[in-house]
């Protein structure tokens, strides 16, 4: 498992994005590869707001915490 990497602000906007792409996408009539993809996307954003874990922030080696939290 890897260590934290996504400040909280960061968690905040990615939580809330994912939440409105989920909704955007169960509101749709049919769900077609983009909407499948939009979903995708929704679920990793969640995923990385739920957990504060970026895999590609990781793999960028990159840090979005407050370095007090480090």
């Amino acid at each position: 498992m890897i260590e934290r990497n996504l400040g909280n602000a960061e968690r905040l906007i990615r939580l809330f994005l994912g939440i409105a792409f989920a909704y955007w996408t169960l509101s749709q009539p049919h769900l077609r590869v983009t909407e499948w993809f939009v979903g995708l996307v929704a679920l990793m954003l969640i995923l990385n707001g739920v957990f504060s874990r970026c895999y590609l922030w990781y793999v960028l080696d990159l840090d979005t915490r407050p370095k007090c939290e480090v």
